[in-house]
């Protein structure tokens, strides 16, 4: 006998579920306990891993001359502490060297103190006026 009034409805009876019942729980359950599967943190090992990081798309190329033309032509040996030249070693001799010409040793005549003192006080009393 089928009837829909009363807690039996047909042949069903109540019993244990088989598997999780999601409405029986207050969070959003095992789904999202599960580990990621992209990445390397916390990556499930089951599960092939993918990147974890994509590379932005190519720059495009820069321009082939950035230059600001020929008005500004700065020659390539031309650096930032003036012109660059290669060491170089002269072909030529080296430059005689000028001898100066000076009185030898034979060419001074010294006098005796007493001759240089006198003529030091010669000397002196001449400069000095007359008072």
């Amino acid at each position: 006998t089928f009837t829909m009034d009363g807690p039996w409805v047909g042949t069903w009876r109540p019993h244990r579920p088989r598997g999780p019942v999601m409405a029986q729980f207050s969070s959003p359950g095992p789904k999202y306990s599960i580990p990621g599967t992209t990445g390397y943190l916390d990556h499930h090992p089951s599960k092939p891993k993918a990147p974890a990081y994509s590379f932005p798309a190519a720059k495009p190329s820069p321009m082939e001359n950035c230059s600001p033309g020929p008005c500004y032509f700065v020659e390539s040996s031309m650096t930032r502490t003036g012109k660059y030249v290669a060491p170089a070693q002269p072909i030529c001799s080296l430059p005689k060297t000028k001898m100066e010409v000076t009185p030898g040793p034979s060419e001074y005549r010294f006098c005796s103190a007493r001759q240089a003192r006198r003529a030091v006080v010669l000397c002196y009393r001449a400069s000095k006026p007359s008072a």
